[in-house]
């Protein structure tokens, strides 16, 4: 069997929720909390049935929380089993719930206990214990004391419940051990055996005291035998009594089985062996072709006659597919007009501007005319410049008078500042004469300053520039003037060239798109003349070409189209006649099969037929359990009673007479207490008969505690056999399994795997070296365990064919034994599915992502 996809409608965590399990190797990765245990236990529960509701067991149920808003409790699982697909489902319901089993191939449901057949003997219990893998292994398995424990351990894994043996075996040891060990004196069987020997001595030392000891021995003995005999008669009642209880309890099964055969003895005996699921099958397939053959005939009626088309379709179809063409040509045509005649618009209204034609002019190089707007640029500031020089030139000739004034008024200030002088400080003519000369100089000096500073430049400079800017200008209207040459633009004024030779761009780029407008009209026309010439010959028109055009476009999409219906019948016609040719097939052979399982004739009455016949194969079923069970020992004995009345009629006898015997016991018991104690009275020291009757007990009770010692001696020595003849029985199968992936997972360092005659684990190296267990280390002692575990779990796998289910079993290996793990496991895959279930980040990077299902992003 193979999961290859998990619906939960409702399970715990997960609600309405699909895994698709597309890999061999499946690895569910999640963090703690992210739903890992719960979808393990979900697999468990649809296979096996839900968990019941009391002691731990509740705990496993899952049953999601109503707040949740889950669809229900249950889920289905898509598996292949022998070739086929089956989906199982399981819901809510008694008994671990109520199953659905569904065929995906033929949508047939089957019947619930075909799971058990899928399944086959495996259980819950044993699918965890055989195909599952876990930490706890491990860990139980380093926990062994000592080397030879660990040997033991691996020898006898083959055995089913291997774990529980061994665990048993060493109970009994342990229990033996508390009795009676070689090197101790104070066990249980040590202690009464020295208790004995006291009590032996006691009496004998009473004995020789008492004289009347022999004939109290007698009188005890002959009590003994006595109440012996009574007891021996009880012993015998108690077996008969436990007869009769056994054939009482198996009446219940005896009336059933006589039933069954009363109910199944007109039903002949082929009946019961017929393959009532493939008859079914083969029942369905047949109505279900009868019923498609009646409709495909029905069909092949109701499709309408074929009409010939006297048209070649193909040209049909060639002009179909000129059409849309053509259409968006006309369009094209009509666009193209209209840009036409506005580009024409636009160059009469630059013509209009101008009284000569534009159509005989050139515009400028683009050198030239950035030659021209320079010069203009130049030109217009050099005119610039000499307004302002002139500007300048009349400024400076108002300044003049103003500076000459200025000069007397010194001269006549200095004559003042002397008279003054004079006045206040008398001084001869010479210097005053000195005097005069000095302030009259110093007057000059400073009004002259002043001149000069209010002039820049002065007028002589002023004339000289404004006459070689003017220069300048003259040469600049030369060059001009020379470009107006070159291109015929002197018939314009100079401020209009800029214009003009915009204007002339525009013309030129007007009259070469209309130029290429033109080409365009020419050559859409000509394609419309061809496309009319190849119409005409193949569907006429009448009318103007443009108007005809939707006409044609109609008439032409409709015979396709009808030609197409006419191709579409056609088609369905043959492919009917194809399908009832096939359908007449196969429902001859499916009668030829239905013919060779020996099945009745498929009427009115085959349901009731086949419900009956179920019936009776179920109660077939049922007899031969009940016929297989240990109770049928007791049916001969039975067959002597009419009814179940006369055994219980027995039984009450039986303990009517019981009840007696143990009354006697009890008489001779009392009696015998009141002798002993006539006896005990005449004593006058010690209680012998009582001594004797302790020392018996004793006795009896050393024996028990000897035959106990070797019961649990044997016992443990049994299991320790029993484990190993069921192993030794099963590592052959397995040995060679194990050696390839020892050799795998220890990357080829070890090369086989050995078992001696004392049942020593032996494993060679590459180099031909063999080591005992004893000798590995516990890294390689894991990886044999796990070689030889997987081993089993594959040899095991292919023979009740499961998914193998392991939970984190790798969480303590470092990186390089974890890869060596997974590669393994890779292989082990590539025959059996194996679903791991891992919270380590390292699985996650190891393994490849289509291998992954993240439970942390659902």
């Amino acid at each position: 069997m193979k999961i290859n996809k998990i619906e939960i409608y409702g399970f715990g965590k997960w609600n309405n929720v699909i895994f698709d399990l597309k890999q061999d190797l499946q690895v569910f990765y999640g963090l703690n909390e992210a739903g890992k245990s719960t979808l393990r236990q979900f697999i468990y529960s649809i296979l096996f049935g839900f968990a019941g509701g009391r002691g731990n067991h509740k705990y496993l149920q899952y049953v999601p929380k109503k707040a949740q808003g889950a669809a229900g409790y249950g889920g289905n699982l898509v598996v292949e089993y022998q070739g086929k697909t089956y989906q199982i489902e399981r819901i809510k319901g008694k008994n671990g719930g109520k199953v659905n089993v569904k065929n995906m191939d033929d949508g047939l449901e089957m019947n619930p206990e075909f799971l058990t057949e899928m399944l086959g003997p495996i259980d819950q219990n044993a699918y965890e214990r055989l195909l599952g893998f876990n930490q706890s292994d491990l860990d139980d398995f380093n926990d062994l004391g000592n080397r030879d424990d660990l040997r033991r351990h691996i020898l006898r894994m083959g055995a089913v419940g291997s774990d529980e043996w061994i665990k048993l075996e060493n109970d009994l040891k342990k229990e033996a051990d508390k009795l009676h060990t070689a090197s101790s004196r104070k066990r249980d069987l040590d202690l009464k055996i020295k208790q004995y020997k006291e009590a032996v001595d006691q009496l004998q030392a009473d004995k020789a005291k008492l004289p009347d000891y022999q004939v109290t021995k007698d009188l005890e003995e002959a009590s003994q035998q006595k109440l012996q005999q009574v007891r021996s008669e009880i012993a015998k009642l108690n077996t008969k009594i436990t007869e009769t209880n056994n054939l009482i309890n198996t009446w219940p099964t005896y009336s059933e089985t006589l039933d069954l055969k009363q109910k199944l003895q007109d039903i002949p005996e082929a009946y019961l062996n017929l393959d009532l699921n493939q008859l079914e099958v083969l029942a369905n397939q047949i109505r279900e072709n009868q019923n498609e053959l009646r409709n495909l005939q029905s069909q092949l009626e109701d499709l309408p006659n074929e009409k010939n088309n006297v048209i070649d379709i193909t040209k049909l179809d060639e002009l179909q597919s000129k059409l849309p063409e053509v259409k968006l040509n006309y369009g094209q045509l009509e666009d193209l007009k209209h840009r036409f005649n506005r580009l024409n618009q636009q160059l009469e209204e630059i013509q209009a501007q101008y009284q000569v034609d534009l159509g005989n002019l050139k515009p400028m190089p683009e050198g030239q005319f950035v030659e021209l707007k320079d010069l203009l640029l130049k030109q217009k500031r050099k005119n610039a410049d000499i307004n302002q020089l002139k500007t300048q030139m009349l400024e400076t000739t108002g300044s003049r008078s103003t500076h000459t004034n200025s000069n007397s008024n010194v001269v006549i200030g200095a004559a003042a500042v002397l008279v003054v002088i004079d006045f206040l400080i008398p001084l001869n003519w010479l210097f005053k004469l000195i005097l005069l000369a000095i302030i009259i100089g110093g007057g000059y000096g400073l009004t002259h300053a002043k001149s000069a500073d209010n002039v820049t430049p002065n007028e002589e400079n002023l004339e000289d520039v404004l006459k070689r800017d003017e220069t300048e200008a003259e040469q600049i209207k030369t060059a001009i003037k020379q470009i107006g040459d070159k291109t015929s633009f002197n018939a314009f004024p100079v401020e209009d060239w800029v214009a003009l030779q915009s204007n002339l761009l525009n013309y030129q780029h007007l009259v070469n798109e209309m130029s290429e407008l033109k080409g365009h009209l020419t050559q859409i026309e000509e394609q419309l003349g061809t496309f009319w010439e190849f119409s005409d010959g193949i569907l006429p028109v009448d009318e103007h070409r443009k108007e005809a055009l939707q006409t044609l476009i109609d008439q032409v999409n409709g015979m396709v189209e009808q030609d197409r219906k006419q191709q579409s019948i056609s088609q369905q016609r043959q492919l009917l006649n194809k399908n009832v040719a096939e359908r007449r097939t196969e429902l001859d052979k499916l009668r030829i099969q239905f013919k060779q399982l020996n099945g009745p004739e498929i009427n009115a009455d085959f349901d009731d037929w086949l419900k009956q016949v179920r019936t009776a194969q179920h109660l077939n079923l049922r007899l031969n359990t009940l016929l297989e069970s240990n109770q049928v020992k007791f049916f001969d004995q039975l067959q002597q009673y009419a009814d179940l009345t006369k055994l219980q009629q027995l039984q009450n006898e039986q303990e009517q007479k019981l009840a007696e015997f143990k009354q006697a016991e009890q008489d001779i018991l009392d009696q015998r207490a009141n002798q002993l104690g006539e006896l005990t009275g005449l004593k006058s020291s010690v209680d012998i008969l009582a001594e004797q009757q302790l020392l018996s007990e004793q006795e009896t009770e050393i024996k028990d505690l000897v035959s106990e010692w070797l019961t649990l001696q044997l016992g443990a020595e049994w299991v320790d056999q029993t484990l190993g003849v069921a192993t030794k029985g099963r590592l052959p199968v397995i040995l060679d399994k194990a050696n390839e992936y020892f050799r795998q997972i220890t990357n080829q360092r070890y090369q086989k795997i050995e078992f001696d005659k004392d049942d020593m684990i032996n494993v060679t190296d590459e180099t031909g070296n063999v080591f005992e267990i004893g000798e590995l280390s516990k890294g390689t002692m894991e990886q044999l365990y796990i070689s030889i575990r997987f081993a089993f779990m594959q040899a095991f796998a292919d023979t009740v064919r499961l998914p193998i289910i392991i939970d984190d079993a790798f969480v303590a290996f470092d990186d390089v034994r974890l890869r060596q793990a997974f590669s393994l496991l890779n292989k082990i895959a590539e025959q059996t599915q194996v679903i791991y279930f891992s919270a380590k980040k390292e699985v996650y990077d190891l393994i490849d992502d289509q291998k992954i299902i993240n439970l942390n992003e659902k």
